[in-house]
């Protein structure tokens, strides 16, 4: 959708630019808004742009059946919410740790590694 009006636009394009902002405030209001499979077709574009700025979803139907949906990618990383969740689910340490601690201690002794030149 290109919001840029230069000096002299004309009165079609401004209604459009008009018309295509009220369908997306139309589709803020929910969280999902259906398109026929053949306006889809004609409108894919202008479809994809509401999906884009809304972050809503866009059901495709065919007859009255729901076909399709085409949403925005999921958000990614773990939320904040479910980090102590996540931190409950990982395994306790126990005696492999302690274990684990003293093979690297001994792998570290063990290396010759050369000397470093920065101090």
């Amino acid at each position: 959708m290109d919001l840029s009006l230069k000096q002299g636009t004309d009165l079609t394009k401004l209604q459009h630019l008009f018309s295509e902002c009220i369908e997306v405030s139309k589709i803020a209001k929910s969280a999902h808004d259906t398109m026929t499979a053949t306006e889809l077709v004609r409108n894919l574009s202008v479809a994809i742009d509401k999906v884009r700025i809304t972050g809503y979803s866009l059901y495709i139907t065919k007859g009255s059946q729901t076909v399709a949906e085409l949403s925005p990618p999921p958000k990614s990383g773990l939320p904040i919410g479910k980090l102590a969740e996540l931190l409950r689910s990982l395994p306790k340490p126990g005696d492999d740790a302690s274990a684990t601690v003293k093979d690297l201690d001994n792998i570290r002794r063990q290396a010759s590694l050369p000397r470093n030149p920065w101090g």
